[in-house]
């Protein structure tokens, strides 16, 4: 037996003098709790519609205007039938200026616009859109390219066959050092996965202290051992003398281990910074859910040679190739840094660590001691570096937040007298192999998909592929949030956002369409009329 779908019905006459009372209600109804994985409908001409979607509401936006002067809709507020394609561009960028508005800070665009003819001269409009949003306030990231093996047949005899349309990713401006995007989602099977190495090669392996204040700080490894969980520790010969252990980071890891999080006031755990930029509800700060610490003073030796078989394994990792007499002709080739460098380890933080994060929790703690920066730089004997510890900015060079070594940490826990949620999170280290090596969770898929046309028997046109639309979704909306399609057409962006669990607003300006997106999408909380 068929699901009965309930939804509400409204009617807003939009209008300058209610627009605030109207985006309330709007943002109230979106983003209430119980209305996760939803679809709002609002039917009417877009540039109405958006001004009814308050500030910064929307996680991700994705959608397909109709192209120039193809399809006729018979509406007079339809964009597409504009006389020249300079207008057409110039509506768009207006619309797409009004989404910008209602776009968080690390939302994204997915746009796709395909190409037109015009007296048999390719229009390249895709592109010069893309130019003129980059004028107003965008940054384009990436021009995917949506490779379509089963494209329409050309009748034309004097040029190729079109087979691709662009997807273009576009985010805010302000936001291009730090917008939301998931790769690990979209990532690919790799066929060049590696065999994992004898934990006993590594023995006179080169090591390098990236987080040391002596930059200069580098040893080799000496013996290997092993906790009671079968975590294996390096004991490094350091090059002033001291030897310390260190975990290795499993081969199969990535260099930083992700970390959750959750508030110790509602429970609400939290996958990525992004999630807690929109948890402002709570006055605690979240706590990281690491993994038991090992207890290095209760290791057991795994491998220890003799001092002559150490030597032996440092001169066999010494490189004299060709890349050692010329390195300037290595180029960017993977291979080649590894036959100049040889494989080698490097000391790094063993978490992913949210910056914005950290940089609140020091400001807390300044303030509850009353202390000024300036100061702070003077007890530790710096110029100028205390600051980027507290900063949340990005920018160009020299702009920008960092964290505290773990050595500047501790100095700093004894000076603003801290607690101890974050020391493990900060200090952490661990041992990464520098090699040659496909990524654990598979590769890249490029900037070329190869996505077929989806034929959709309640329309006379093919609709947006939705393995187009998922890809865009797994990569740019994070879970449970909000995705915009501001020409819904048939609701291909509302049903697969459905399907993946995230929540919806569809704009459509042709009410007959409304019918086939109430076939498609189960969950509709509510549509809404804009006249």
């Amino acid at each position: 037996m068929a699901k009965t779908v309930s939804y509400k019905i409204k009617k807003i006459n939009s209008s300058s003098e209610r627009l605030l009372k109207e985006q309330s209600i709007v943002l109230n109804t979106i983003t209430a709790k119980e209305l996760q994985t939803s679809c709002s409908i609002f039917v009417g001409d877009v540039s109405k519609v958006l001004k009814l979607i308050p500030d910064e509401t929307v996680d991700c936006v994705i959608t397909s205007p109709p192209y120039w002067q193809q399809r006729d809709y018979k509406h007079p507020n339809q964009i597409g039938q504009e006389k020249t394609y300079k207008e057409y561009i110039q509506n768009l960028v207006d619309i797409f200026n009004e989404v910008k508005r209602t776009l968080k800070p690390y939302g994204t665009f997915f746009l796709n616009v395909g190409y037109k003819y015009q007296e048999k001269e390719l229009l390249l409009i895709p592109e010069l859109l893309s130019l003129e949003l980059q004028k107003n306030g965008w940054a384009l990231i990436n021009k995917i390219i949506w490779f379509k093996p089963n494209a329409m047949p050309s009748s034309f005899e004097k040029r190729l066959t079109n087979v691709y349309e662009p997807i273009f990713l576009f985010v805010k401006r302000d936001s291009k050092h730090k917008y939301y995007f998931k790769l690990d989602d979209i990532r690919l099977q790799s066929n060049n996965q590696e065999d994992s190495k004898d934990i006993k090669e590594f023995i006179g392996y080169s090591v390098e202290n990236s987080l040391s204040k002596n930059k200069k700080l580098t040893g080799y490894i000496k013996s290997i051992h092993k906790d009671s969980s079968e975590a294996f520790f390096a004991e490094i010969f350091w090059n002033d003398g001291n030897s310390s252990f260190e975990l290795i980071n499993s081969f199969d890891n990535e260099s930083k281990l992700e970390v959750n999080l959750i508030c110790p006031e509602c429970n609400r755990k939290f996958q990525n910074e992004f999630e807690l930029e929109d948890h402002r509800d709570c006055n605690e700060f979240p706590i990281p859910l690491l993994p038991e610490s090992s207890n290095k003073l209760k290791l057991e030796v795994v491998h220890q040679p003799s001092l002559f078989e150490i030597e032996e394994k440092v001169k066999q990792n010494n490189y004299n190739g060709k890349f050692k007499v010329s390195p300037e002709n290595r180029g960017a080739s993977p291979g080649a840094r590894k036959s100049l460098f040889g494989e080698y380890f490097v000391v790094q933080r063993r978490y992913k660590i949210y910056q914005n994060l950290i940089a609140d929790y020091l400001r807390y703690w300044k303030n509850k001691k009353g202390i000024t920066i300036k100061e702070l730089d003077k007890i530790l004997g710096y110029k100028d570096t205390a600051s980027h510890w507290f900063r949340k900015d990005t920018g160009h060079w020299g702009k920008g937040g960092s964290i505290p070594s773990p050595e500047d940490w501790y100095k700093l826990k004894e000076i603003l007298n801290f607690d101890n949620r974050y020391d493990r999170w900060i200090t952490e280290t661990h041992l990464v192999l520098q090699t040659v090596k496909a990524h654990p969770k598979g590769k890249n898929p490029g900037d070329v998909w190869t996505i077929k046309l989806q034929p959709f028997t309640e329309a006379h046109f093919a609709v947006f592929p939705e393995e187009l639309v998922r890809k865009c979704i797994l990569a740019g909306c994070p879970e449970k949030g909000i995705v915009l399609d501001p020409f819904a057409g048939s609701g291909t962006t509302g049903k697969v956002a459905e399907d993946l669990g995230r929540s919806s607003i569809l704009i459509e300006l042709v009410p007959e369409f409304i019918n086939i997106i109430k076939k498609r999408v189960k969950n509709i909380e509510q549509i809404i009329y804009v006249k």
